[in-house]
């Protein structure tokens, strides 16, 4: 009778799964930090850099009720693995990443709340844009798993449902180029960023690290109250 040959139990997430959670977690640590410059430099609209973000929620809006929408959601769309990838060791792959930016009008009653909820999902995409495309995230914090990163191009739409106000989507697709884990050779160490999921609606929150939190770098304006 054969015998299994693994003997290991399967349980580590793919690097095709941790690069989605290292992007939300990215985006979530330094959207706080944005929204609490904001908060702090009296600009108007300072609530737009207060986001929420989502992985693989397909209608995250519809957590929001009658409030002010400004999320964006994460999706791993696509993987690709070259052709030319040798038969044994770490595989070169291409993944595609869905980023979604939604916003609302600013009223409900508007007539212009299509055009504000546009023009407020353009924001978020330019700021998403601006941090993943930064030097700091050149690998997304993945150096030695991540070898490329690039978006491709920006998509507008909205919802195709009848709503009581105007939501625009806009898809940034984020290429990302990596090296997928053999299984049995030697693990690349991989330290990604805290963050927690909040049970209800499936938001991620990023966390500073604990170095952040003792040198006083970093101030989470939710427990400022802003």
């Amino acid at each position: 009778m054969n015998e299994p040959l693994i003997t290991e139990l399967i349980e580590v997430p793919a690097n095709a799964e941790k690069t989605r959670d290292q992007i939300a977690a990215i985006l979530s640590l330094e959207l706080q930090n944005q929204y609490r410059l904001a908060s702090e430099s009296g600009v108007k609209d300072a609530d737009d850099y207060d986001i929420k973000i989502f992985v693989d929620n397909s209608r995250p809006y519809d957590t929001a009720s009658n409030e002010r929408i400004s999320m964006i959601n994460i999706v791993l769309q696509d993987i690709t693995v070259p052709k030319s990838n040798p038969r044994i060791g770490d595989q070169k792959t291409q993944a595609i990443y869905d980023i979604y930016c939604i916003a609302n009008g600013n009223e409900t009653a508007d007539i212009n709340d299509d055009k504000s909820a546009i023009a407020r999902a353009c924001k978020i995409s330019r700021l998403i844009w601006r941090i993943i495309t930064s030097e700091p995230y050149t690998y997304l914090g993945m150096r030695g798993i991540v070898t490329h990163r690039t978006f491709t191009k920006l998509e507008a739409g909205t919802p195709n449902e009848q709503a009581a106000q105007a939501i625009a989507i806009i898809r940034a697709p984020l290429e990302v180029h990596f090296a997928e884990g053999y299984f049995a050779g030697p693990a690349v160490e991989f330290e990604g960023y805290d963050f927690e999921v909040t049970p209800v609606t499936g938001q991620i929150i990023a966390a500073p690290s604990v170095a952040d939190q003792v040198t006083g770098t970093y101030n989470n304006p939710q427990e400022e109250g802003s």
